[in-house]
């Protein structure tokens, strides 16, 4: 129980987690929201702790796709271009 109270004080430092820690801490939270065990208080702030992390998440993913570059074969050679949403 003490761990779900700390859950969004340790995310306010944790901005900076990998995507798979971000990931499976919104897994984890996701399987204490499910289980339906914890209190109304408790699953409030697991939701606005999974929001956050969700947001971490979908940032990574998206400077993810920024690196992306698309390899392509132009006249024998290889040239690189930026991904797109084609």
């Amino acid at each position: 129980m003490a761990d779900e109270e700390n859950e969004g004080i340790e995310l306010e430092k944790d901005s900076d987690l990998s995507f798979e820690d971000a990931l499976t801490r919104l897994e984890e939270i996701i399987h204490r929201m499910e289980s339906g065990d914890s209190p109304l208080e408790s699953l409030v702030k697991n939701y606005q702790s999974g929001v956050k992390l969700l947001k971490i998440c979908r940032a990574k993913i998206e400077l993810a796709e920024m690196k992306i570059k698309e390899v392509t074969e132009q006249d024998g050679k290889l040239t690189t271009k930026d991904f797109s949403d084609e």
